[in-house]
């Protein structure tokens, strides 16, 4: 098997009500980054967020300058990407990562897209109001001038899919050639959204094994809100897939609080378990360069 790329996930849009150590200010972030790095995360994704009410701060450019100069000044290495969020026009919203790319103490190398559209409203189980109710969408054009930002730069990036769809928006822009390289999936499920199908190894089959076709190479990691992380977590390291985890996906796991550090080092155990190595972030960088041994890891 590849070794493991693990991703931590260290704040999203959680709020600290639920876990206090979730990160809002620079300082946080870079102390969570830091310590999830230690722990064994290659990739290390976070939201520029306010310091107070933690609301998205977007395009965030001067919070992610500001808190991935701090990283960087005791960590070259571990591989930074940020979010992105509406915007008028493509040049618009992803305006930062350009800005990170081209700064020259950051040089920012990866980035992710999230083709299609999806409803990330949360209308949870016997509850009868919905706790969020937003789109993301993301249009072919947009997607197109995001490829091309990244070819020009060098940027690596991952794509996050919900639903079968997404793939075959994938599937095409590969056809096209805006997709020059293997694809990074991250199958993204969840037991608490109405979109895509419940986390299971049958969503991995569907999404993936019966959706790609043979000459496009891919990768896949398992990306799971709610109860059901840890489970996936240990199916996609057994099936010699990567993972993420952290506290922006899930504050509370396993009905633990714990730190990024700790949900990262959770992962690193069941890779060690079955004696699966974890991947370190040069590793993970020459990993995304090549072809992988075939379609299913």
């Amino acid at each position: 098997m590849e070794k493991l790329i693990i991703e931590a996930a260290i704040n999203e849009q959680a709020p600290k009500s639920l876990n206090p150590q979730v990160p809002y200010t620079p300082e946080e972030i870079a102390r969570e980054t830091l310590e999830a790095a230690e722990a064994g995360a290659a990739i290390v994704h976070f939201h520029a967020r306010d310091a107070e009410t933690g609301a998205l701060q977007h395009p965030g450019i001067e919070l992610y300058t500001e808190a991935m100069t701090l990283i960087r000044a005791k960590n070259k290495d571990v591989i930074l990407y940020p979010t992105y969020s509406s915007s008028p026009s493509p040049q618009e919203r992803f305006s930062h990562v350009e800005a990170l790319a081209q700064h020259p103490d950051i040089k920012l190398d990866f980035a992710t897209l999230d083709p299609g559209a999806v409803n990330l409203g949360e209308l949870h189980r016997g509850e009868a109001q919905y706790r969020a109710d937003r789109p993301l969408s993301i249009t072919h054009g947009e997607a197109e001038y995001f490829f091309g930002l990244c070819h020009r730069l060098g940027i690596r990036y991952s794509l996050g899919v919900r639903e079968l769809g997404h793939v075959r928006h994938c599937i095409a822009y590969h056809r096209l050639g805006w997709i020059r390289r293997p694809i990074l999936f991250k199958l993204i499920l969840s037991d608490y959204h109405n979109w895509g199908m419940p986390p299971s190894a049958e969503a991995v089959t569907a999404y993936l094994t019966n959706m790609m076709p043979d000459d496009i190479p891919y990768r896949w990691m398992s990306y799971v809100y709610g109860p059901s992380h840890s489970r996936m977590s240990m199916l996609a390291v057994s099936m010699g897939a990567h993972v993420r985890t952290g506290l922006g996906d899930n504050p509370v796991l396993d009905d633990r609080v714990m730190s990024n550090a700790e949900q990262v080092d959770q992962v690193v155990r069941v890779a060690r378990s079955i004696g699966r190595e974890v991947a370190t972030p040069d590793e993970t960088r020459a990993i995304l360069d090549r072809q992988p041994e075939s379609a299913a890891t």
